[in-house]
């Protein structure tokens, strides 16, 4: 005989078999028991979830003659064993992406008028409905709608939002989930067991996590191994089997892009070009670790659903106590963003690659988040007491005061400001002290007639320095005697102790 792939020969025959759509088994086991049967019916989910073996017991739970306490087919009973055979016209399954046309539902719809030839019911089980035409999704409306008392239809779907709004209200919906580890852990222990294969526990992780939620293709990646590993099922064969990275590896490259190291990431990326792994799976994997590593960081107890080994939790969660949040975030935003463009591109490789580098170096990223993050960081920087631009010496140097003088009488003289006539005339000595800009003039009457437009030129230096907070117009003699007791007088009684007005102490 034929060998039986795993996933035929462990599809579920009723509703308890079914893994991860109790929401679904039980709403029709109910509807069974009660009587209350719809006469269309809508599955739609992603690949592998059960939409077609929900559709299959369904069709001959609705006419088994002793049906199981929780609506499931005996299949023990005359109308079951009928049914079981393929030849039996009164379950019908209809391919809609090779009969899509316009012809083939008329006849569909010509011939719902004839009744079952054993069963009580008729079952259309319509998969992929999506593929239907606009002019066949047309024909089949009014037959959805008002079908003859023996029909059911059973439309299944991945693609539910191609179908018209029209076709959805003439249906009862359900939609099947994705499966948990735990769900295809489970089942893969069921179908190792039910065949009597060796096994080891990661082995069987590593498959069900490569199996994104499907039991189809988990166990579809699970023959594949079995074939491969020539006695027991090993995790380190299962790796090779499937082709995919080592997680340590992964793990190391995930390090390198948070910490910002470029030179070895590119080297450890490498490494896996040369070992053969495909760039998708290894940008999907890098995902995926990243979002481990976020688990690790921000869930208390993430393990019990990540399903890493010990050993490889700890490094995660090494990795996860020294990475901000924000980096995490954007090396995740980077990646899911490369994983839609790998698919149209055909520089694969370039794309992975500077995907590695953007996610390295965050002032790479030139979109709106990069640039808010790099303000967020600069922000966080001088919070700390850091500096950027100049040096810290720099940056401490005193502004010259013969500069901002020379700067103020130019800005003055392009506002055309009557300001500026009386200061061509007169030049004063100025310096820059505690944020002020103090200018000294040798005449006493420039100091008072300069003193008249005070005002306009403190606003000036202000405007073209704001660091500098005030303005002093002082005599020169002041600077040499008064303002040399003032600073001895402030060094020793404290800046807040003295009060001085124009370079005077009248405290």
């Amino acid at each position: 005989m034929a060998y039986v792939s795993l996933y035929r020969k462990f599809r579920p025959q009723t509703f308890e078999k079914v893994i991860g759509q109790k929401h679904i088994t039980r709403t029709l086991g109910n509807q069974l028991k009660s009587g209350n049967i719809s006469h269309a019916y809508l599955f739609t989910g992603s690949r592998g979830t059960g939409k077609t073996s929900v559709a299959k017991i369904f069709a001959r739970a609705v006419n088994c003659e002793h049906p199981l306490a929780d609506g499931s087919p005996c299949g023990e009973c005359a109308t079951c064993r009928e049914l079981a055979n393929p030849a039996c016209l009164d379950i019908l399954e209809i391919d809609a992406a090779s009969n899509n046309g316009v012809d083939e539902i008329r006849d569909l719809r010509d011939n719902v008028k004839y009744m079952p030839s054993i069963a009580k019911y008729k079952v259309y089980i319509v998969d992929e409905v999506h593929m239907l035409s606009p002019q066949a999704f047309n024909a089949l409306l009014k037959t959805l709608e008002e079908p003859p008392e023996h029909v059911i239809f059973i439309l299944a779907t991945t693609e539910v939002q191609k179908i018209p709004a029209t076709i959805l209200s003439r249906c009862m919906r359900f939609d099947f989930r994705l499966l948990t580890i735990d769900e295809l852990i489970k089942l893969l222990i069921n179908a190792f067991e039910g065949i009597g294969r060796k096994y080891e526990y990661d082995a069987l992780v590593a498959i069900a996590q490569a199996g994104q939620g499907s039991a189809r293709d988990t166990l579809s990646l699970a023959d594949m191994c079995i074939s491969y590993c020539s006695d027991e099922v090993t995790y380190d064969q299962v790796i090779e089997a499937l082709g995919i990275c080592s997680p340590e590896l992964i793990l190391k490259l995930t390090e390198d892009i948070l910490q910002g190291d470029v030179d070895s990431a590119l080297h450890e990326l490498n490494g896996m070009y040369e070992q053969g792994k495909s760039i998708g799976g290894i940008s999907r994997e890098i995902a995926s670790m990243l979002s481990c590593v976020s688990y690790a960081k921000n869930c208390n107890g993430a393990n019990t659903f990540l399903k890493l080994t010990s050993e490889m939790f700890d490094k995660v969660r090494q990795v996860a106590a020294k990475t901000e949040n924000a980096k995490i975030l954007h090396a995740m935003e980077v990646f899911c963003y490369l994983d839609g463009e790998l698919r149209y591109s055909t520089l694969p490789k370039v794309m992975l690659e500077m995907a590695v580098i953007k996610a390295c170096e965050i002032s790479s990223d030139f979109s709106q988040d990069g640039i808010l993050k790099r303000i967020k960081a600069i922000e966080e920087r001088l919070q700390r007491g850091g500096t950027f631009g100049a040096s810290a010496t720099e940056q401490a140097a005193p502004l010259d005061g013969k500069t901002v003088w020379g700067k103020v009488i130019t800005a003055l003289r392009r506002e055309n400001n009557s300001a500026r006539v009386l200061l061509d005339n007169y030049t004063p000595r100025c310096e820059v002290r505690d944020g002020i800009l103090f200018a000294y003039f040798a005449d006493p009457i420039a100091c008072r007639v300069v003193s008249t437009v005070a005002d306009m030129i403190e606003a000036a230096v202000k405007k073209e320095f704001p660091e500098i907070s005030g303005l002093k117009i002082l005599p020169e003699d002041l600077h040499d005697e008064a303002d040399v007791q003032i600073d001895k007088i402030k060094n020793l009684a404290g800046e807040s102790r003295v009060n001085v007005i124009g370079g005077k102490n009248n405290g």
